[in-house]
């Protein structure tokens, strides 16, 4: 079988060959989850091994070296596999495991001219960084659909990376334009969850503190019967800060009655197959999952995504929701419950972006500025110290919870995210809003009534100065 390309990914390949002949050595390709990066870099892939190039192709689990080898097939590119259980071959194309691959670089074998990094937002790490300098002289093709570090830094040369040309695809709301992705329904607590005492390691929330934070049996409206209300039967996967947590979810749906299985990098091998696989076949209605399906995986039939994993990291939280935004029969849109407030906290998944090989720019102080705490006794705000000036109270230290809300989720508007969005500059949100839109402003935007309060104190000094 030939390989198929859409209007848009040839385009989108003769930018990646202009790239080249411009005299770029490490060209990152970026386009949404589901616009078919597999597609092309195989299509790449075949071309190169016509003209006699040797490509290596390098992915970092197990379900993704079977995803690329599968498109291979389809397009009829012959290869090998390097990893464990598979016999060596002398194939042109080779799809390598990283793991592998890093430790047999002392081994005997031609270079490649040409070596594709799935995912590569992980290319600076360590075993991707020692495959890359292993071979200086191989052409480098980086694709992802997220081009930054967790903690916002860049892949480019200038950012501590290797990348020294960027080439951009179609995004997210292009391609759901075209058909080629769905739409989003997402549903949002009233206000994101306070993670005030939840403290940051390697950019984003320490697991064990924020398992805590999220594991209450109560969270901003339950999980389960919001899954229930929303989503009833659908295939659905469900992202936890651990294994534990996974566990206890899954167990929760199960108590409900859904057919519900926890996975993670611990669960053995066929089980992840079968609980993966189930989401299509209706065996597994909810797969709760840490860390194990937030990339590259395809699976079309997932029609929503529950959200229990507070990020920081811009790129987790859309390769999340990207597990869902392919087409499937019957599926007209992607529910996404998020009950970790990241679409508040990063803003829809479709919302305009622009990335660079430099990384996202620095916050603004007023974005960056420390949170605020509100006294569940007396209501009172204040800054995040560890008892309530005004009544006294003592907070709790070990396991800090999130205040438990007997709320429901509500709809974020194309509206709201279009007027109040956190993707969009704070201070040009502020510049036509009234005392009124305040309330509805820290809704969508993820913050804490503390911030309404400081926000009309600061407009009544402005007013008596």
């Amino acid at each position: 079988m030939s390989i198929t390309l859409r209007p848009y990914q040839l385009t989108t390949i003769e930018r990646v060959r202009k790239a080249y002949r411009s005299g770029a050595r490490a060209v990152l390709f970026v386009m949404a989850t589901g616009g078919g990066k597999t597609i092309i870099f195989s299509y790449i892939a075949n071309s190169a091994a016509g003209l006699g190039n040797r490509v290596l192709i390098l992915v970092h689990r197990h379900e993704l070296i079977r995803q690329a080898s599968n498109k291979l097939y389809e397009a009829g590119v012959e290869h090998g596999i390097i990893a464990p259980g598979f016999t060596p071959t002398r194939d042109l194309v080779q799809v390598a495991s990283v793991q592998t691959l890093r430790r047999r670089l002392g081994h005997k074998h031609e270079a490649p001219h040409l070596i594709v990094v799935d995912e590569a937002h992980h290319a600076v790490a360590g075993q991707w960084a020692a495959i890359i300098k292993a071979y200086p002289k191989a052409r480098l093709l980086g694709v992802t659909a997220t081009p930054e570090r967790l903690d916002g830094r860049g892949l480019g040369v200038a950012a501590g990376g290797c990348f020294d040309a960027l080439v951009m695809g179609p995004t997210i709301a292009e391609l759901v334009a075209g058909g080629f992705l769905v739409p989003t329904r997402i549903f949002a607590p009233a206000e994101a969850p306070d993670l005030s005492g939840v403290p940051t390691k390697d950019g984003d929330y320490e697991s064990s503190a924020l398992a805590n934070a999220m594991g209450a049996p109560c969270l901003v409206g339950d999980a389960v019967a919001h899954y229930r209300r929303h989503a009833a039967g659908m295939p659905a996967i469900l992202f936890s800060p651990n294994v534990a947590h996974a566990e206890a979810m899954a167990e929760a749906f199960r108590a409900d009655g859904w057919r519900s299985v926890a996975v993670s990098g611990q669960t053995a091998q066929a089980e992840r197959d079968a609980a993966i696989g189930g989401l299509a076949t209706g065996a597994v209605q909810v797969l709760c999952s840490c860390d194990l399906i937030s990339e590259g995986l395809d699976v079309p039939a997932v029609c929503a995504v529950i959200l229990m994993r507070p990020t920081q990291s811009l790129g987790l939280f859309l390769q999340q929701v990207g597990r869902g935004l392919r087409p499937a029969p019957g599926k007209t849109h992607l529910l996404v419950l998020d009950h970790a407030g990241n679409t508040l906290r990063h803003g829809p998944p479709d919302a305009e972006r622009s990335w660079s090989l430099e990384g996202r720019p620095r916050k603004t102080k007023e974005e960056t500025k420390p949170p605020v705490r509100q006294c569940p006794e007396c209501r009172s705000v204040h800054s995040p110290i560890p008892a309530c000036p005004v009544c006294g109270s003592v907070y709790p230290v070990a396991k800090r919870q999130i205040e438990q809300v007997a709320g429901e989720l509500s709809e974020v508007t194309e509206e709201m995210n279009r007027q109040w969005g956190k993707h969009l500059p704070l201070s040009q949100v502020l510049s036509g809003a009234t005392d009124a839109d305040l309330p509805g402003i820290a809704r969508q935007r993820g913050y804490d009534a503390g911030w309404v309060w400081h926000q009309r104190q600061r407009r009544q000094r402005r007013a008596s100065a």
